[in-house]
């Protein structure tokens, strides 16, 4: 048996006013956060008219087109989503800074000082104009915060749907900056980096070789543990990462940089030799238990920390007159893996990139000078099979 609905005071009830000299209705929309009713009020000249608007509303009610009055700003509900994800846990305290530094660059734009129910697709559009200036991955999180801003406004019934969900109108902007190509050591540069580091005394050796023949992230280097490498099945498990707190200070993460980051990489002898050197001669038990850790200052060691050494150690071994970084390990063992024929669906799980895309899209250049080289050896393979159907001129 179905329950009748309590109608609210005065609900239904159409009557005129007469200190406004109109006719009125009270429509009870629901309860406000803090429990109490939220009511819509209708006026007209007649009677009719308020029967007619409320007939509207409840349209508008039944085929969720109908949106209360809100004064919130859009810069105030984008802040709200970056608070709630932090203090839900669902953002770290190194995320949580990037989003807010998303946010301030959202902020230098008048849209996010507008009520979102006043936003207009003018302005949407010149909010894009205006960020086209920053890098393509940039923009990526800038659309995505704004996105999800629009999305939470549909769900709080402040708008009644997202200019966003129109990707043909609405698309991401592409930047006016040309994207920077990866950069990896050429064949040369490489074998010069491995002399120095064999015959010379360097800061973070093993991390630069474990980088340069694994392709772990230097941050997944950085906070491994002892009982993350299995010397016997020739395994390491990654399931960190050094990341920064709130106080902007290096730390171990509770996870790694993305969901496909955790993952158990093969290793093979030479990787086994570095670690076993390296365990052997060098490793110091730490409060942290971390394999490499900065003992001088009792802290963890940072990706800047590494970063900074390894540029000062290719300007004083000049082994290579481009700008470096220490990513470029990365970079050079991806690279070595591609010339090697390793395919692209391995190398994403080796790298532990999220989608397929990321590494193609990488590293296209070198898939395509790859599979030019693979194509004139499958030529090569048939001339000299004699399989092929017309002789080469």
């Amino acid at each position: 048996m179905s329950k009748k609905r309590t109608r609210g005071n005065g609900e239904g009830t159409i009557y005129f006013k007469e200190s406004k000299k109109l006719w009125v209705m009270q429509y009870t929309l629901g309860r406000t956060q803090e429990g109490n009713f939220k009511r819509k009020t209708l006026y007209g000249k007649t009677r009719k008219e308020v029967k007619e608007k409320y007939e509207k509303l409840i349209t508008d009610i039944n085929t969720n087109n109908f949106v209360d009055k809100s004064n919130i700003l859009f810069k105030d509900l984008c802040m709200e989503i970056i608070e709630y994800g932090y203090k839900m846990n669902k953002l770290s305290d190194c995320s949580y800074i990037r989003k807010k530094e998303t946010y301030k660059m959202i902020c230098n734009h008048y849209m996010a000082d507008l009520e979102i129910q006043k936003i207009t697709e003018y302005d949407i559009k010149d909010f894009f104009s205006y960020i086209i200036k920053y890098s393509n991955g940039t923009i990526g999180k800038i659309y995505g915060l704004v996105n999800s801003t629009f999305k939470k406004a549909v769900r709080k019934n402040i708008i009644s749907y997202n200019y966003l969900d129109d990707k043909e109108e609405f698309f991401m902007p592409k930047s006016n900056k040309q994207d920077k190509k990866i950069r990896s050591l050429t064949i040369e540069e490489e074998k010069k980096l491995i002399s120095v580091l064999k015959n010379e005394d360097v800061l973070y050796k093993y991390q630069y070789l474990l980088e340069l023949f694994s392709g772990m992230r230097m941050g997944e280097i950085n906070a491994l543990k002892l009982e993350n490498i299995n010397f016997q099945e020739r395994s390491i498990y990654i399931d960190k990462t050094i990341t920064r707190n709130i106080e902007n200070k290096g730390v171990v993460g509770k996870k790694g940089k993305t969901k496909k980051a955790t993952r158990e990489i093969t290793i093979d002898n030479q990787v086994c030799n570095i670690l076993k050197e390296y365990i052997e001669n060098y490793y110091i038990p730490n409060d942290l238990n971390l394999l490499f850790y900065d003992h001088k200052k009792q802290r963890v060691i940072s990706t800047s920390q590494v970063n900074m050494a390894f540029k000062r150690l290719c300007e004083k071994y000049n082994i290579t007159n481009s700008n470096v970084n220490q990513h470029m390990l990365r970079h050079t063992f991806a690279t070595r893996q591609i010339e090697s024929g390793t395919p692209a669906q391995i190398l994403k799980e080796i790298l532990g990139h999220e989608e397929i895309s990321t590494t193609l899209d990488t590293y296209t250049d070198i898939f395509n000078k790859y599979k030019e080289e693979h194509s004139k050896r499958f030529n090569e393979y048939l001339k000299q099979t004699g399989l092929q159907f017309y002789d080469d001129n």
